[in-house]
């Protein structure tokens, strides 16, 4: 039969629960952090734009590097990007040619995050009509980013939760840390 935990060391085994547990929580946060995420575009997802610009830009919440590959397909299927991509930081521009024929085009792209990892994702607008000009006005609006919040995007709208877990966790560690120790003196 076992004996019962002494009074005096509940309170450190709780703390040390809690402690484990915390860094539990942060260990299942870094390395969801470690990727670049597509954090807006232009066109936005899921829009639809009056003419077909010249290009398209995707724009990450870190620098990505090179090969980054971008495919924009129009509704027949045909590829409309012209050259490769370009990189400047966390956003990369696709030049486009065609005719802007009206329908839905989809994005591919492919980038590669600062630790090294593939990102990927598709994206899709609608063209209602009208022949190609150059510039971003030629969306019909300002070019957009998604905000971070909406997307889901951001550091703190994707583990927010665990961040005051962890929190909240470490506080009561310490706590009954320093209450087990006390009794302890008594």
């Amino acid at each position: 039969m076992q004996r019962p935990l002494p009074s005096s060391k509940r309170p450190v085994l709780a703390a040390l629960l809690a402690l484990a547990l915390a860094g539990s929580a942060w260990l299942g946060i870094a390395p969801a952090a470690a990727h670049a995420e597509l954090i807006g575009s232009s066109p936005t997802d899921g829009t639809t734009v009056r003419t077909l610009a010249d290009s398209v830009s995707l724009t990450f919440g870190e620098a990505v590097s090179s090969p980054a590959a971008v495919v924009v397909k129009d509704a027949a299927g045909t590829q409309v990007q012209a050259g490769d991509p370009t990189i400047d930081g966390g956003v990369v521009t696709e030049q486009l040619s065609g005719t802007g024929a009206p329908g839905q085009y989809t994005l591919d792209y492919r980038v590669v995050s600062d630790d090294g990892h593939p990102v990927t994702g598709e994206l899709t607008f609608t063209v209602s009509g009208g022949a190609p000009s150059t510039g971003a006005g030629a969306l019909g609006a300002t070019p957009s980013t998604a905000s971070a919040a909406d997307s889901g995007g951001s550091f703190w709208g994707r583990h927010g939760a665990q961040i005051v877990l962890a929190g909240l966790a470490l506080v009561a560690g310490a706590f009954l840390l320093r209450v087990g120790l006390r009794a302890r003196s008594y």
